[in-house]
């Protein structure tokens, strides 16, 4: 006998969910801002969700530190007092170099080589890390992005090569694949972590999906009902799967990194037999889904 599963909600916006939740998990690529600016009616979604009492944590997997995020979306003119606190996978990274939580990262030694150049100064500053410019002075690489978004994966195919001869852990501080850099794909560190993986070499990811940057922002979120939590997200991947693993509810962005699949523009509703094949696609199911974070 079948088991019939019940379709996901495509609700019209964070307005038709929000009382069924007490704490919200943020992302911001693809969610407040599109890489060149803030999506429309997120400052008055913010505003709505702040005058209804609700904790709200930015999570990003920024490979920046936090502080460098909260000042990113001030000038976006997503004001400070519109969410409570921040953390980004590059400050879950910079934490993991300075403070060395386990053997893995008592080995690490203190030089690396990154793969961002000048894109990512400061991730390492404080850390008791040193960068060089070449792989023969590296005890590890630290994979924070591209030199440039449009650059093509294979451009790091040398580095990589000879990382892995060396026997060099990698340190992934960002494990998106890509992001929509204002309508155009751009690669992330992620592509890099997966490409030196693909190869045979060792890599540490941070940020979503997994547990680590979680715990951290879950302590800052400060809401200990894991059901009355709502991770909010345009990847199935990172922020749906993430939400999922953490026992929190999950809001999947239709207009953000899956709009190809589903043929739509940021606020566009989508079709749902579109989005029914790209859950399955992902073997995911967020709570509900909405065309963008609105109210």
């Amino acid at each position: 006998m079948s088991v019939s599963i019940p379709p996901i909600p495509l609700l019209s916006g964070v307005g038709a969910i929000a009382d069924q939740f007490d704490g919200f998990i943020l992302d911001v690529w693809g969610v407040l801002y599109d890489g060149g600016k803030a999506y429309p009616g997120v400052v008055d979604c913010l505003e709505r969700l702040k005058d209804a009492g609700k904790r709200v944590v930015v999570l990003s997997n920024a490979p920046r530190r936090s502080t460098v995020l909260i000042d990113r979306l001030t000038g976006l003119g997503i004001a400070r007092h519109l969410y409570d606190e921040v953390h980004t996978s590059g400050e879950e990274t910079f934490i993991a170099l300075r403070d060395r939580p386990d053997a893995f990262h008592k080995s690490l030694g203190t030089t690396c080589i990154d793969t961002g150049g000048d894109r990512f100064l400061g991730l390492v500053d404080g850390s008791g890390v040193s960068l060089v410019e070449s792989v023969e002075d590296a005890s590890f690489v630290l994979a924070n992005g591209p030199l440039d978004g449009t650059d093509s994966i294979e451009m790091y195919d040398d580095l990589l090569q000879r990382s892995l001869e060396r026997g060099l852990p990698m340190l992934c501080a960002n494990p998106d694949l890509e992001v929509l850099h204002e309508g155009e794909r751009h690669l992330c560190a992620g592509s890099i972590g997966a490409r030196y993986e693909a190869m045979g070499g060792r890599v540490q990811h941070y940020g979503k999906p997994h547990a680590p940057v979680y715990e951290r922002c879950l302590k800052l979120l400060g809401v200990a009902d894991r059901s009355r939590i709502l991770a909010v997200g345009d990847n199935l991947e990172t922020d749906v799967r993430g939400g999922r693993l953490q026992g929190t509810g999950s809001l999947l962005i239709a207009g953000g990194i899956h709009c190809n699949l589903l043929d739509i523009t940021m606020g566009e509703v989508p079709d749902t037999a579109k989005l029914d094949a790209l859950y399955a696609r992902y073997g995911e199911r967020p709570t509900a889904t909405i065309p963008a974070f609105a109210w």
